[in-house]
């Protein structure tokens, strides 16, 4: 997933609608991930999925060690994206 930061968005806007034509774009502020920028397309296909579209996974559903076990996961996908 590509990464730009919060600061660029206004100075490289069309690279990041483009980059998320094409795939879900991660957006940090202050090196966190904060928000994700996508196609609509895509949005409506994960909120098909999902009971409420305001939500896809409730981390607060799960049990301390399951959700523990989704971030770590999602963590670490970051950090590869990140290296490639």
């Amino acid at each position: 997933m590509q990464t730009f930061a919060l600061s660029e968005l206004a100075r490289k806007s069309g690279a990041v609608r483009h980059e998320a034509a094409r795939a879900p774009v991660t957006i940090t502020d202050r090196n966190q991930p904060r928000f994700v920028l996508m196609a609509i397309e895509d949005y409506d296909r994960l909120t098909r999925r999902a009971q409420d579209p305001r939500r896809v996974l409730d981390l607060t559903a799960l049990s301390d060690a399951d959700a523990e076990a989704v971030m770590a996961g999602l963590d670490k996908l970051i950090l590869d994206e990140d290296r490639v």
